[in-house]
């Protein structure tokens, strides 16, 4: 049973890359349309195959699939090496950090850090 729901959801998901990709990659051709859908599976097995330790980076990308499988890769590989950044500030930024986790923090990892490096650069910057 559990074979036959999972072939299910796997040609669902199928359907959906090559439809998506059918959609996006009409007007460039036959090629590019078999090139998307290539990046694309292999996109989302490569989604499949990270460690729990990011499982929830990885659901909050997922939601986003309708833009591809590539760009569900992409944004968290970005909230992982943000994570990881983050991690790396020093206490100085702190209040930098609490202030664009109140703002972003459902929008991921990637967008705090953007928000915290652009409060940073401005604190740095010389006032007029």
């Amino acid at each position: 049973m559990f074979l036959l729901f999972s072939s299910a959801i796997c040609a669902d998901e199928n359907d959906d890359i090559v439809n998506g990709c059918n959609f996006s990659n009409a007007e460039f051709g036959t090629v590019a349309i078999q090139i998307c859908i290539k990046d694309n599976q292999a996109a989302r097995a490569a989604v499949s195959q990270y460690p729990e330790e990011v499982k929830g980076i990885v659901a909050r990308c997922v939601r986003g699939r309708e833009l591809g499988w590539s760009m569900v890769k992409l944004c968290i590989d970005k909230d992982i090496e943000a994570e990881a950044a983050l991690a790396n500030y020093a206490t100085e930024h702190d209040s930098q950090m609490k202030d664009c986790e109140m703002e972003f923090g459902g929008r991921g990892a990637a967008r705090i850090k953007a928000c915290v490096d652009q409060a940073i650069e401005t604190a740095r910057s010389p006032r007029n």
